[in-house]
This record gives C-alpha cells, structure tokens and sequence, in this order.
C-alpha cells in the first residue's frame, strides 16, 4: 500500500528541457505544480561539464539555436543572460568530407552554384527542381524525396550527413513528413520545394500597412559553464517543485483525475492531479500508458533509437594543422568513414579549452554504425584519434580524453512516425487532461523542444487564478 498522496493542478513527468519549459510555465501562471525526475539533475540529453583539465565539455547537444527574442527574454528572467555565450563568427562555417578531405559547405545560392563539391549536372538538376512533378508516394524517406527533388548526388554528399548530424540516423530509413515538415509541405504546398519555400517566406510580410515586427537573426548560444545552466536554472526557479531521484512507476485515469505512483529515493508515494504531461523517454513513457492503451504504447515504445558515443579530445594547438575555423565537419557515408562528425568547440565558444589547447567533440555510432558504438573506451579513443589525424592534420596523440555514452540517443521519425503520432493525439482527445511531449514528438532540437514545452505550459488549461 502507497504511504502518501498529494494533489496537484499538474504533474510533469521527466526534466529534460521540454518537461522543465512547461513546467516553468505554469509555475509563471500560478499553477501548483510538481515535476518529477528520476535522474539526481534536471536537463535530460543536455549534460555539461566543467573539467579539472580545464575543458567544458557537452555530453548532449552543444547549443541551442533560436531567433525567438521569447527566449533570450526567459534567460534574462533566469538570471543567466550575463553568462550567455554567442558563437563566434567562424561557427556560420561548417565542413562536409569529400574525397577523404574536409571542404567547405555552401551556404547560399551563390556559393552553392559555385561549390567543388557538387559536378555541373547536379548544379543544374538543382535549377530545374521547380520545374519537377509533385509526387504521390505514401510517407517517402528523407533519401527518396531529396534524391527526386534534387538529385542523388546532392542527396549524398549534403544531406546524408546533414540526417547523421541532426538524427545520427539513416535517410533511407526516416520520413521526410515528419524529419523535414517544411520542406515536405512545400512540394504539398506548392509543388516544388523552392517556390515553396519563397511563398511561405512572402507569406511572413505584413500586407496590411503596419510595421514589421523586428526580427532577431538566427543565433547559436551556450552559456560559459556549458548548455546545462540552463536547466539548472529553471530547476532552480521551480524549487522543491521538483522532485528528483523519483520514479514513475503506474498511471491511472479517473473520475477524480490522474494518480501517479511514483518511488522518491525508495519510498513509495502517489500524487494526484487535473492535467499530467508526460515528458520522459519514449519508452518509459510507453510503459506508464500501457493500460490505457496497449496499441498505442506498443507504437511509442518502439520508435528506434540507436546507440551513439561522443568522445572528446583535447590537443595542443600546435599538434593540429587543420586551422579548425568552424562549428566542424560531417561526414557522408560514402566516405567510409568510422565517425559521423567532429565538431570543433573550441573554436565556436571561447573558453571551452586551455589555453593554446583546442577540442574537438566526436560521434560515433548512429543508425549507421551502431556497433561501433559499442567500442570499449580505449578502442574508441584510438578510433577517433586515427580518423582525426587522418581528416584534420593531428601530429600528435590528445592530452585530454572523454568518453560519454548514449545507448538510446536520437529518437528516428522513420516511416509510419505521422500515425504513431497520431495514436498519441487520439489519446489526448480520449483522456482529458493527459499531454504527450518530448524530441520524439514535435521535433528533436533543443530549441524546438523547449517551444513546445513552453507553448504547452502556457496555454494548459488550468482551475487556477493566473
């Protein structure tokens, strides 16, 4: 028998990012809420540390990046605007490996049409794309639709490495539908990705005479201890409305609301309320619904995930003959290389190595080489450190390693992601007051997933006074 109870307006499961925003939220309206959390921290995939070699590393993302001004307002709110970090000019440059070699990516129309690495036939394939027929295929993957819009050689050399940056996954394997939404709803939209995109853009002009809003620029930001300030921060605002080291264990819907059973450092409790957001891992929340609905919790627990390792190096500056003047580099698959990408932290934020010291922050693993993964430390290390020579002129061996693990990382929106969605919707309609939130839903950036966790928190209904 459960010894305690308490009543709550919500009760948010789990404190990544997504979770901490709405929960925050509905602390700001007046709401009585509970959080809880069965990690000792708050923060999810966001994991910093500040080494005692004098590193700052990121175990998960690295930044965040936004032009919502709504957000640097809730760092100013939090108390951490002062330590807020923006990456330096050289992080709008990033790399893609060509030929075993490092080359820059175009990042307009005009460098895109004058890149090496693309042949002339492809460049003009790429200004015939509002010229090609809409398509009818059935929830198409990332590599289909990109290879039919611009063709397979810009598929492969840009966007398989943009998919294992972004998802560590497969372009074979995800759906454009719900991996790419905008530009899969431009070809819907308007028949071709280009002229899509520039509608959807002409659409956000005021045509009614008034003043256009001002619009930040899009901007990569961290904060000078690492990513993780910022959850910190907001588990710091919410107080002892957070309970950490407590796991959800049963879910129950009623007349009387919610109750959740949950185990806080071993003692046993169950805490009741109007609302209920369930802001964990897919599968543990899978595991909390499964009564309610066995079909659809058997559809969220099953989304893959694939192990990912992040291994980071620390070198002499002098001991790396690449000039390492961007956000890093990716690798296509084509390549044969061992890693996804390296990035180059060092170079983005200030501080984050010792002087005359640089980092480089490595992935491995994904939907494309999941065994590898799987490494010991020790060989991973020595994975790294050979395709780091190999791709960037390292001379020498590292004088700082780390290794982190994810044995679950990214959530894959592969085919049939949009009606496993829609199981989640149907059981939002079915049971009031139950709200599904997290990367596997609505987008996995950070930024992302702090929007939503926000525009939730704040527009929940509630019985309280804001």
């Amino acid at each position: 028998m459960l010894s305690q109870s308490s009543s709550y307006d919500c009760i948010v499961v789990g404190a990544g990012i997504s979770g901490l925003a709405a929960a925050y939220a509905m602390l700001q309206r007046g709401a009585n809420v509970l959080l809880i959390e069965a990690r000792a921290e708050a923060g999810g995939s966001i994991r910093s540390e500040r080494t005692t070699e004098g590193y700052v590393v990121e175990n998960g993302p690295n930044t965040v990046v936004s032009k919502d001004p709504a957000l640097l307002e809730h760092f100013a709110e939090l108390g951490i605007a002062d330590v807020r970090l923006r990456a330096e000019r050289a992080g709008a440059k990033r790399y893609v490996v060509k030929d075993g070699k490092p080359v820059l990516l175009p990042n307009s129309p005009p460098t895109l049409l004058a890149t090496p690495l693309l042949p002339l036939a492809s460049k003009l394939r790429i200004l015939a794309e509002p010229l090609l027929p809409r398509a009818t295929t059935p929830d198409e993957s990332v590599a289909t639709f990109f290879a039919r819009r611009l063709g397979s050689e810009l598929m492969e050399q840009f966007i398989d490495p943009f998919v294992a940056g972004i998802y560590a996954g497969d372009p074979h394997s995800l759906s454009v539908q719900s991996s790419f939404p905008a530009l899969w709803e431009a070809e819907q939209r308007s028949g071709s990705i280009v002229l899509g995109m520039i509608t959807k853009a002409t659409q956000r002009k005021p045509d009614n005479g008034e003043a256009k809003k001002p619009q930040m620029k899009s901007e990569m930001l961290s904060f000078h201890d690492g990513l993780a300030t910022w959850p910190r921060a907001i588990a710091g605002a919410l107080g002892e409305r957070v309970w950490f080291n407590t796991s959800a264990q049963a879910l129950r819907f009623s007349a009387e609301g919610w109750q959740l059973d949950v185990h806080r450092d071993g003692q046993p409790f169950t805490v009741q309320a109007d609302q209920v957001i369930l802001a964990a891992p897919a599968q543990v929340v899978a595991g909390l619904f499964a009564e309610l609905d066995a079909a659809a919790a058997y559809a969220l627990g099953n989304i893959p995930a694939y192990p990912l390792s992040i291994v980071h190096t620390g070198y002499r500056r002098e001991d790396v003959g690449n000039p390492l003047d961007g956000f890093g580099m990716l690798c296509p698959s084509r390549e044969g290389r061992n890693v996804l990408g390296i990035l180059w932290p060092s170079s983005l934020f200030a501080g984050r190595a010792p002087e005359g010291h640089v980092l480089m922050t490595t992935f491995v693993g994904g939907a494309r080489a999941a065994d590898l993964a799987l490494l010991a430390d020790a060989a991973l290390i020595d994975l790294v450190v050979g395709e780091q020579q190999a791709l960037l002129d390292v001379v020498a061996d590292p004088v700082f390693t780390r290794v982190a693990r994810w044995e679950r990382a990214i959530p894959q929106y592969v085919a049939g992601h949009a009606a496993r969605m829609g199981l989640l919707a149907h059981l939002e309609v079915q049971y009031p007051g139950l709200h599904f939130l997290g990367n596997y839903r609505d987008g996995v950036s950070v930024e992302r997933c702090w929007h939503k966790g926000h525009e939730l928190g704040a527009t929940l209904p509630l019985t309280v006074q804001a």
